[in-house]
């Protein structure tokens, strides 16, 4: 610990106080067993033991934890309890006692032995994971470290809320007529709804989610989890969520709003293994325009940006490395707030702000609270949707043409419980994750991070190489997610916050997963990373070390196990050389593409040239599934480019 308090800058060190006590949770019943309980919370009080700025781990935070992982991850919250247990009398092995019986010191050195075990620490760290998030983001907590809760009032009414229909509360007829049904109202199937709709078809949006506006977005990272995302676990030789939007706008309206276009290498490798010229940078580029146009697509400002951006143009100029500003779809964005929560300005054109709205205007409709539940088929094609809404009743919604847009997760495991379109083998298959991690650094600049915007700047000199790294600046109740560690250590970093830069790292991976129907019913997702993926990740982990140090860090802090700290060139020396195994990466993915594959062989692909089903006229899927990964960028832009292009496709189908 005093190695890491040492890195943090003379003007942001304190005086050692005593960690804030535990305030006396109320009186909730206990969702576990007593022995369970005490042992989870003696872990929780562990690995947040309390600093200057925060409060102790107490009763509060494991209730919270609980109810986030029962909304977000539910296989999780099943073994919570046990998984706590398990860790409480595993130290026995060592000590001769129970966790919740070693004194502070113990609990801190079990707690690194099990961070340093590739067999303890996913286990650990899984815990570990809902219990910050828990933890950070409550009130007195976040407030605490200098974090405000937005909230706002006196929202201006819109005509075009007439046209959106709370299917919990309907009481209308239950089968609906249109031209055209769209399932999902994000990157896919809010452009190519509104873009049907503006060439005459009538058209009916169908959203599991709520309409969120931004009254609703206060930063809350737990509201946000729990209401605005659906969560997946990848399963392999490494286990990491998989985030996806569950509201209107999708995932456009929980993104850092990040706006790249396909790079022309990777559509030259579309049209090669596609056999065709129709995704060739010039025949996209009229698509790529358009969606530009409508998201206001323009460089991110530099004075909103933040001092990440200094740090990036001091580093990489010194290494002779190509930096950018990064191409944003939120103008009059002032870095107000944390993205993936929710865009609390409207600044970010999400497609609930930008193709949704127009849509409606032009005498759209859109169900919410809707969960799409079978494809409608009349003489083996698709002619409607049926749908349940939260009290189990049905509405059909018929139309000429349905399209899926769930996402590349959702869609191929709707049509598998479906039992539809799996002829060809490839249904769920080449699944690609852009698997993504984070590394921070400790500067004698004070950089704030949560003052700007979170993704502004970036070094693009590897795209090309498979890498792209950018900045990845979280708000005080995420912010403990960048490190992989609990304890005294992370309560130091909390409290030095305001020296601390975070970058994020984004793999263009080899890899290819699949979605899979899970024993109990449910989507499974399984991907494993090679050793080129692994090896690659370790090279953008380097790159951004090197450009650390080059503007001028004072320690490091990876996100892998095993390395909790990089703290002199000779340390860095010895991490390059090292050799990384799949379990010690701390990554997520918010990236999934490649599920529902695109082509013109009924035998090898899912849909063909125009994102119709082969084995199922009528049926059209537009959304991330059809995109072959992986891009590395953002795959936002594309997305929409595509669902352009295919209203167009469709448009000429139903004429």
């Amino acid at each position: 610990m005093s190695e890491i308090v040492s890195s943090i800058p003379a003007s942001a060190e304190r005086t050692p106080k005593k960690p804030m006590p535990r305030r006396a949770a109320p009186p909730q019943p206990r969702p576990y067993a007593p022995s369970e309980w005490a042992a989870a919370l003696a872990l929780a009080e562990a690995l947040i033991p309390g600093g200057e700025h925060v409060r102790r781990a107490d009763e509060d935070t494991l209730f919270k934890s609980v109810e986030l992982l029962e909304h977000t991850f539910p296989k999780l919250s099943k073994v919570w309890g046990k998984s706590a247990l398990f860790f409480d009398h595993l130290a026995i092995l060592g000590t001769g006692k129970r966790f919740r019986d070693l004194d502070h010191a113990g609990q801190e050195a079990m707690l690194a032995r099990w961070e340093a075990s590739p067999a303890l620490r996913g286990p650990l760290t899984a815990f570990m994971f809902s219990l910050k998030m828990a933890h950070f983001d409550r009130r007195e907590v976040y407030e605490g470290l200098g974090g405000k809760l937005n909230v706002v009032t006196n929202l201006e009414p819109a005509r075009w809320l007439g046209q959106v229909v709370d299917a919990s509360t309907y009481e209308g007829d239950r089968d609906v007529e249109c031209d055209v049904v769209v399932i999902g109202t994000g990157a896919g199937g809010a452009v190519v709804g509104r873009e049907l709709a503006d060439k005459g078809h009538a058209v009916v949006f169908i959203e599991e989610g709520r309409l969120v506006r931004r009254d609703e977005f206060t930063g809350s990272s737990i509201k946000a989890h729990q209401e605005f995302y659906r969560g997946g676990i990848s399963t392999g030789n490494n286990l990491f969520p998989v985030f996806m939007g569950r509201l209107v706008g999708g995932s456009t309206a929980v993104n850092g709003g990040t706006s790249f276009r396909t790079p022309d290498w990777v559509m030259d490798r579309w049209c090669e293994e596609m056999r065709t010229d129709e995704l060739s940078s010039d025949r996209m580029e009229p698509y790529f325009r358009k969606v530009e146009s409508i998201l206001q697509v323009e460089p991110a400002k530099r004075q909103y940006i933040g001092k990440i951006a200094d740090i990036f143009e001091r580093g990489c100029d010194a290494l002779g490395w190509s930096h950018f500003t990064l191409m944003r779809n939120a103008p009059g964005c002032e870095g107000s707030g944390f993205c993936d929560f929710g865009c609390r300005t409207d600044a970010r054109r999400s497609t609930n702000i930008s193709y949704i709205p127009p849509a409606l205007e032009k005498g759209s409709l859109l169900f919410t609270k809707l969960r799409a539940d079978r494809v409608l088929i009349e003489g083996g094609r698709a002619v409607g949707v049926e749908g349940v809404d939260p009290k189990g009743k049905t509405i059909r919604v018929r139309g000429k043409a349905v399209i899926m847009a769930g996402g590349a997760l959702p869609t191929p495991f709707f049509l598998m419980k479906q039992g539809l379109c799996g002829g060809s083998g490839q249904l769920g298959r080449n699944l690609t994750l852009h698997p993504s991690g984070g590394l921070s650094a400790i500067f004698d600049d004070e950089v704030r991070g949560w003052e700007s915007i979170p993704q502004g700047y970036g070094c693009d000199q590897f795209v090309k190489e498979g890498i792209l790294l950018t900045a990845a600046q979280p708000d005080f109740n995420y912010a403990s997610m960048m490190f992989p560690f609990g304890g005294d250590r992370l309560m130091t970093l909390m409290d030095g916050l305001s020296h601390v830069a975070s970058f994020a790292m984004l793999i263009a991976d080899q890899t290819t997963g699949r979605v899979l129907m899970d024993y109990d019913g449910s989507a499974a997702v399984h991907y494993r990373l090679t050793p080129k993926d692994v090896a690659r990740y370790q090279q953008a982990l380097i790159k951004m070390s090197q450009i650390c140090w080059a503007a001028g860090a004072k320690r490091l802090l990876p996100a892998i196990f095993g390395w909790p700290s990089i703290d002199s060139r000779k340390d860095q020396k010895r991490f390059e050389q090292a050799k990384l195994s799949a379990g010690d990466l701390l990554l997520t993915s918010y990236h999934p593409l490649g599920t529902c594959k695109m082509g013109h062989d009924p035998k090898t692909s899912v849909v063909d040239m125009n994102h119709q089903a082969h084995e199922l006229p009528g049926l059209f899927i537009v959304d991330g599934s059809t995109v072959s990964g992986p891009l590395g960028v953002n795959p936002q832009l594309t997305i929409m480019a595509l669902a352009t292009r295919a209203a167009d496709k469709i448009d000429a189908l139903l004429s």
